[in-house]
C-alpha cells in the first residue's frame, strides 16, 4: 500500500538530515486543518530541536537548523520537485518551517493513488488468511460475543493488508475473560458490553435480540413514514435487516477493544446514528454517481473524462483539499495505524463523514451542461467516486456493507430520509 504522506515525510527527513528518520519519532508534522494558512507540513528550524542529529560542537542557540545544514527555502521547492507530491511554497512561522504542497498537481496524485490503494486492499481481503480467532469460552450467544466476534473479523481484515508476511504473524487470540491464557499465541482483551442504564454487563440480551431491537427501531422510523408499506414489502425488510446489522456492528467496534463499551437499549432514543450518518454519506456519494451517469446515457452530460485529462486545479475548495489529502491520501496511512483497532477506523469514517456533509450542503455537485460549468463538475464527480470506494473499502474492513451493496437505487432516497429521521 503507498502511502503518499508518509513517503513525504521520509523524502523530506533524508533530503534534511540524510536519513529517513523513525517514523514514529519524526519532527515533521502533518497538518490536519488551517491548511491555506500554515500548509499541510512543518517542522522546527532550532538546531536545539534537532539535537540528536546534528554534530555535538554546533552552537544549539545562535543558529538554526536550516542555515545549520546550508539549505533554505528554495532548496527544498527545488528537491521536492522529484517527489510525487511537491513543495510550492515555504513560510517561517515562530521558528517553524510551513511546507505548503502544490495542489494543483497534488490531487490529481492523491486520487490515482488512492485507486491504486482500494483495489490493493480488496485483492489482500479476498486471499486473506485468518490469524485472528476468537477465545472458545466466549463463543456463545451474548452481546459481549457478538462484541468479541464482530472484533475477530475486523482484526484479520485488518492484518490482512497491514502485515507483509502472514505466515510469520503471531496468532491472536480475542477473550472477553481475562484471566485465560492462549497457549503460544497471544490474547486480545475485548471489553464486555455494559447496559448504560445500569452500567453492569448486560446479560439479558442475546446478541442476535440486540440487532433485532436495532432493526425494530428502524422499521418504527420507516413505519412512520411511509406506513404498513415499510413492514410488509421484503424489499423494506431486507433494507431493514442490513442497516440495523451495520449499525449494532459500527457500536461495538467503535469503542477501544480493551474498553467496555456502553449501550442504551430504549428502542424510543434512536442509538443508530454512527453507522446510519456514515452510510447515509455513502447514499449521498452514491446517489449522485447514479445521478451523473444518467445524465450521460441520456445525453443531458457528456461522458467523464479520463482522470488524466481532468483539472483538477479547478478544486479550489477548502473542503475539497481537505476530503482529498486527509481522506483520500491519508487512508494508507490511517489503516496502518490501526493496528488491531477497528474504533480507530470507526473514528476515520465518521470524521470523514462529517466533512463530506459538510462538503454536501455547501456545494452543487450536479450542474447545467453549459460548457464552462463541466470541468469543475468532471473534478469533483472524480473525487467523489474516489473518495466512496474509500469509504465503501473501509466499510468492508469492518464487515459492514456498503449502500451500494445492500440496496437498489429506489430505495436511496427512502434511506436519506429514515437515518434522517435517526440522527435526530
Amino acid at each position: 500500500m503507498n502511502d503518499l504522506l508518509k513517503e513525504f515525510t521520509r523524502n523530506l527527513n533524508y533530503f534534511l538530515i540524510g536519513r529517513d528518520g523513525d517514523e514514529k519519532v519524526t519532527l515533521i508534522k502533518k497538518h490536519s486543518s488551517n491548511l491555506q494558512a500554515i500548509g499541510e507540513f512543518s517542522f522546527p528550524n532550532t538546531i536545539t530541536a534537532w539535537h540528536e542529529y546534528v554534530n555535538e560542537k554546533a552552537d544549539l542557540n545562535n543558529s538554526n537548523f536550516l542555515t545549520y545544514v546550508k539549505k533554505d527555502a528554495v532548496d527544498i521547492i527545488n528537491a521536492s520537485k522529484k517527489w510525487k507530491l511537491s513543495v510550492k511554497n515555504v513560510k517561517f512561522i515562530n521558528d517553524r518551517v510551513h511546507l505548503f504542497v502544490d495542489r494543483r498537481i497534488a490531487i490529481r496524485v492523491c486520487l490515482e493513488c488512492c485507486l491504486e490503494n482500494n483495489n490493493w486492499i480488496i485483492q489482500k481481503l479476498n486471499d486473506k488468511q485468518n490469524v485472528a480467532c476468537i477465545d472458545p469460552s466466549c463463543d456463545g450467544a451474548g452481546i459481549t460475543s457478538l462484541r468479541v466476534k464482530s472484533l475477530v473479523q475486523a482484526i484479520n481484515n485488518l492484518v490482512a493488508i497491514n502485515s507483509s508476511n502472514l505466515s510469520e504473524t503471531t496468532r491472536v487470540v480475542v477473550t472477553s475473560k481475562s484471566s485465560n491464557s492462549c497457549g503460544s499465541g497471544e490474547y486480545l482483551l475485548c471489553g464486555a458490553v455494559l447496559n448504560a442504564k445500569t452500567n453492569v454487563k448486560e446479560n439479558a440480551l442475546s446478541g442476535d435480540d440486540f440487532i433485532k431491537l436495532r432493526q425494530n427501531e428502524l422499521m418504527l422510523i420507516a413505519q412512520h413514514k411511509y406506513g404498513m408499506r415499510a413492514g410488509t414489502e421484503d424489499k423494506w425488510r431486507e433494507f431493514i435487516a442490513h442497516l440495523g446489522q451495520s449499525a449494532v456492528t459500527f457500536e461495538l467496534l467503535q469503542t477501544q477493544p480493551s474498553s467496555a463499551v456502553k449501550i442504551n437499549f430504549d428502542v424510543s432514543t434512536g442509538c443508530s446514528k454512527g453507522a446510519a450518518f456514515i452510510l447515509y454519506n455513502c447514499a449521498r456519494l452514491e446517489t449522485i454517481i447514479r445521478t451523473f451517469n444518467e445524465k450521460v446515457v441520456d445525453g443531458t452530460y457528456p461522458p467523464l473524462p479520463q482522470i488524466t485529462n481532468t483539472d483538477f486545479s479547478l478544486l479550489t475548495q477548502e473542503e475539497e483539499w481537505a476530503l482529498v489529502l486527509t481522506y483520500a491520501a491519508g487512508a494508507a496511512g490511517a489503516l496502518a495505524g490501526c493496528g488491531t483497532g477497528p474504533h480507530r477506523l470507526c473514528a476515520f469514517l465518521s470524521a470523514m463523514a462529517r466533512l463530506l456533509s459538510q462538503y454536501y450542503r455547501k456545494t452543487r455537485i450536479l450542474t447545467e451542461p453549459r460548457s464552462h460549468l463541466l470541468p469543475v463538475m468532471f473534478a469533483r464527480i472524480h473525487m467523489l467516486k474516489v473518495l466512496n470506494e474509500t469509504l465503501k473499502t473501509c466499510l468492508r474492513i469492518l464487515n459492514i456493507k456498503s449502500v451500494s451493496q445492500m440496496y437498489h437505487s429506489f430505495l436511496l432516497l427512502s434511506f436519506y430520509i429514515i437515518v434522517t429521521l435517526t440522527l435526530k
